[in-house]
């Protein structure tokens, strides 16, 4: 069969690619018009925000994380002092000394993890442990890093193999001197198989240690954390916070009587709450934001606020934020109430755990106020601030 073009029909044609044309077009350039802000790259720290902004005013220096780059932020100004190291490798969790003349980071590998120490400007490393192996199944992780109040020995989260169940990979709270080898260190905590473990160590300088415990919860058939405080290595120690209340992420205020925390619910988003802390118990807490994806709350060196992260605008970027703390309320002296503890994947010693916690409200002097614009910083890696 063959086809007869008349004139009319060719004119048609055209004209109807010509239409097709420009209606592509009109709807390519009205679609780069309205472009979502998910597509618009992240700037490095410093390049969105005037340094005479909030940002400038806060004290001290605080160490950052984004894309695997660790910054130092001092008066409004962010320095790079590591730089990402490169192919799948990245910097996260750093951790300062009493003094702030010291640094203990995490180098994040492909399958592994070690840390290192350098002083505040990222001069002078060296590795304290050597976890990468031959055999996959044989390497380790090392994360949040936290120095001991005087400076001698590190805790760490860690995965100490099981040779005979390579997929139960828990991580449990170790001590390590800082000068020596990981077969010097000690471990404090006991984890439940199969949850992620206990992580987040940070120790007390009455001794002891409050960490995030992972378990199983029943009534919600699902993985949830809880805060908890053990006054020695190897002793079950006690919860401070119900499964059901998910909280995590705890900081300690640099006088030590009051602690911040992540609150989830179970749920999506997230609280960030502070309470008392005192003779091993937990006041009652307070939420100072809520119903937002923060995370990472770290203390002011004078104790008046925290920043944290959590995304802004419809970019979903992670930025800095700034919350004033209200005045500190006295710390408890009574036993909270208790109820019994909930059935775990392992079957640590049986401990009372506090009862379900409805956090107060409680007015701020300020509302939080948002630190930068455009930046996009690690929201699973610790922030480090020292006057």
């Amino acid at each position: 069969m063959s086809w007869t073009w008349s004139p009319g029909r060719l004119l048609g044609l055209v004209l109807m690619a010509t239409v097709w044309a420009a209606f592509g077009t009109g709807v390519y350039r009205f679609l780069g018009s309205h472009r979502s802000a998910l597509s618009i790259q992240a700037k490095k720290p410093g390049e969105d925000q005037s340094r005479n902004g909030p940002i400038s005013r806060l004290p001290g220096t605080l160490y950052i994380v984004q894309d695997g780059a660790l910054y130092r932020l001092q008066r409004g100004t962010f320095t790079s002092i590591l730089n990402a190291p490169g192919g799948a490798a990245r910097w996260i969790q750093p951790s300062l000394s009493a003094d702030g003349q010291s640094l203990v980071v995490v180098r994040r590998d492909y399958a592994f993890s070690d840390l290192y120490s350098m002083d505040a400007s990222g001069h002078g490393q060296r590795q304290l442990t050597r976890n990468s192996s031959k055999t996959v199944e044989l390497n380790h992780w090392v994360f949040y890093p936290r120095l001991s109040a005087d400076g001698g020995s590190v805790f760490f989260s860690y995965d100490p193999k099981d040779r005979s169940n390579n997929y139960n990979v828990v991580l449990a709270a170790w001590q390590m001197p800082v000068g020596g080898q990981l077969t010097q260190a000690k471990k404090w905590t006991t984890p439940n198989s199969y949850t992620g473990g206990d992580i987040q160590p940070i120790p007390l300088a009455a001794g002891g240690l409050v960490y995030t415990k992972y378990t199983f919860d029943q009534p919600t058939n699902a993985i949830l954390s809880e805060i908890w405080l053990t006054p020695r290595a190897g002793v079950p120690g006690r919860a401070l916070t119900p499964a059901g209340d998910d909280c995590s992420q705890p900081a300690l205020s640099p006088d030590g009587q009051r602690l911040a925390m992540i609150c989830t619910g179970g749920k999506q988003l997230a609280n960030l709450e502070i309470a008392s802390l005192g003779s091993g118990l937990l006041g009652p807490r307070q939420v100072l934001v809520g119903g937002q994806l923060a995370a990472q709350p770290a203390w002011a060196p004078d104790g008046s606020g925290l920043v944290y992260l959590a995304p802004a605008g419809i970019s979903g970027h992670f930025q800095l934020w700034f919350q004033q703390a209200p005045q500190q309320s006295p710390p408890p002296t009574a036993e909270p109430t208790t109820r019994p503890a909930r059935a775990r994947a392992a079957t640590p010693t049986p401990t009372p755990t506090p009862a379900a916690v409805t956090p107060t409200a409680t007015p701020t002097p300020l509302p939080a106020v948002r630190l930068t614009s455009d930046n996009d910083f690690d929201a699973t890696s610790t922030i480090a601030w020292h006057a």
